[in-house]
């Protein structure tokens, strides 16, 4: 944590913040009373019907909509992994065969990629996942439509997201993404020339070895709790939707989005795009905003395929940094994590932004150590007066 976050966060637990106190309630309910809500899970599905009661108290007219999904991002890149890998078993009299496989993989890879439409997710999705949505109507003529979006589900532990290796988690991606789409470009001039073909196999062999950690992951980790990843950002989105049903914006539409899915590949984000025409939005996304450390408005997205968030809102929220110091933010052009539910907005050509505290590292990213009792209160308080804010400037068109 940087000295001016340090400073910030003085609470001694996560309790101990008036201001922080409905948002850690909604932690609270998320990650003790419900706990890991894995994609596709019973638990994912309670968390999502019980957010919804909630909101409808509040005043919020929360609703449902499902979706197809799976349960971990491993499904499809094993699927590619193991695409990619098995020329190397396949004999190399076989060309036509090695050269298919490896080129599948490549163009399913760059498919997920994408976060646009994949036949690979498409085909896996054989359980169910849910979006929790809203709508609240400003108090006059609607002239624009923001979304204020949190992911509901949580991850798998594993040695990936050790703290000793997490921080080489994008270059590992990128760079297995990287040998992927080669070996494909590469199978189809080897020819019959055997020692290319050999050092192609043996360049395999670090395929395998990635496949190998999504297996360790799927069977040796657990489903954490997700206290900061994401019931801290779920909590903020979830209070700042029930002031605004009791105070509407002026001429802005909000629709409330708590998604499913994110933590498999941003597919609840993905599928309420395809869902609905949300060309001219603007999309606000709060992603573990409950650790120590800097609130970081995201100015660039992605792994494999990098984005620039909305500069409009970028200018937002760089005029709130500088006018609020208190609040502790800044820009943050390589951000820690993977993809975001606001990358496929930004994938698709949208506008948006996401808030997260950061600072090198998402405290306790993956770990069954994201519990309640590891959530800054300060930092909740923080991202909830941050986006107040952000809301009230877009409202007034300042994100044009």
């Amino acid at each position: 944590m940087n000295e001016a976050a340090a400073d910030a966060d003085t609470a001694d637990g996560p309790g101990t913040v008036p201001e922080a106190a409905e948002a850690i309630a909604w932690i609270e309910l998320l990650a003790e009373e419900v706990g890991p809500r894995r994609p596709t899970s019973p638990l994912e599905s309670l968390a999502a019907r019980l957010a919804v009661g909630s909101l409808r108290k509040q005043g919020v007219p929360a609703r449902l909509e499902t979706f197809g999904a799976y349960s971990s991002f491993a499904h499809p890149f094993g699927v590619i992994l193991a695409t990619a890998a098995a020329p190397a078993l396949v004999p190399r009299t076989a060309h036509r065969t090695r050269t298919a496989l490896a080129a599948l993989a490549a163009a399913a890879l760059l498919g997920e990629g994408s976060l646009k439409r994949s036949p690979l997710s498409d085909l896996l999705a054989r359980g169910r996942s849910q979006n929790v949505v809203a709508t609240i109507e400003p108090a006059g003529d609607v002239r624009r439509t923001l979304c204020l979006s949190a992911h509901i589900d949580t991850s798998r532990s594993g040695l990936i997201f050790d703290p000793r290796f997490v921080g080489m988690l994008q270059a590992w991606i990128a760079a297995t993404s990287a040998l992927v789409v080669s070996l494909a470009a590469l199978e189809p001039i080897a020819g019959s020339v055997s020692g290319f073909r050999r050092w192609l196999d043996r360049s395999r062999g670090c395929l395998f070895a990635s496949l190998a950690l999504l297996a360790e992951r799927e069977v040796r980790g657990v489903d954490v709790p997700g206290a900061n990843d994401n019931a801290s950002g779920c909590a903020v989105v979830a209070c700042l939707a029930a002031e605004l049903a009791r105070d509407p914006l002026a001429t802005t539409r909000v629709v409330v989005l708590i998604t499913g899915g994110e933590e498999a590949g941003t597919l609840g984000a993905r599928a309420f795009l395809d869902a609905h025409d949300t060309k001219g939005w603007l999309f606000l996304n709060f992603d573990s905003v409950g650790g120590d450390g800097t609130l970081r408005f995201l100015r660039r997205e992605g792994v494999i395929t990098h984005w620039t968030a909305d500069p409009g809102l970028i200018r937002v929220a760089e005029r709130l940094a500088e006018r609020r110091q208190e609040l502790v933010m800044a820009a943050e052009d390589r951000p820690a994590g993977l993809t975001y539910d606001s990358s496929p907005v930004l994938a698709r050509g949208g506008r948006a932004l996401t808030l997260s505290i950061q600072d090198g590292s998402i405290p306790h990213l993956h770990q069954t150590s994201d519990t309640v009792g590891n959530v800054s209160a300060t930092g909740v308080a923080r991202a909830l007066e941050a986006g107040r804010e952000l809301v009230t400037a877009i409202d007034s068109g300042s994100a044009g």
